[in-house]
């Protein structure tokens, strides 16, 4: 499965609770991308952990499943960590120290989408053959 990028965790905080305008516009615009099949994207499963921790304490579990259900209806794929995955992350976080969601979520965009990951996280900057891409062109 090829895809064009892997979304990491932040860029569901920031399609649901924009920073600012342009942030607002540019999320809009990739998930409509997606939907309809102009891009192929997808997220690590981790994701959906960070994002039931994170937003479950703010928004409630069920608004949670709510966002996760229509992320994949824009033909969003969310992608199971495989053996393989969960090895080269800890390899990867041995290298550089960062959370052991965002090694998976790197090593996630290495394997499917030739490395690049949409985030603003500083901490994919950390680990060698990532392209993150913040409010740029997918």
């Amino acid at each position: 499965m090829a895809l064009d990028a892997i979304l990491d965790t932040r860029f569901y905080f920031s399609y649901y609770n924009p920073e600012d305008d342009s942030v607002a516009k540019w999320t809009k615009k990739i998930v409509q991308l997606a939907s309809r099949s102009a891009i192929r994207l997808g997220s690590s499963v981790v994701a959906i952990t960070e994002l039931y921790r994170t937003m479950g304490k703010l928004i409630g579990v069920k608004t949670v499943e709510m966002r996760i259900r229509s992320v994949k209806a824009f033909n969003i794929t969310f992608i199971p960590v495989t053996e393989e995955v969960a090895k080269k992350a800890g390899l990867m976080s041995l290298k550089a120290r960062v959370p052991i969601a965002d090694a998976v979520i790197a090593v996630t965009a290495l394997i499917y989408a030739k490395g690049i990951v949409i985030t603003d996280d500083k901490h994919f900057e950390l680990m060698e053959g990532l392209k993150p891409k913040w409010l740029t062109e997918v």
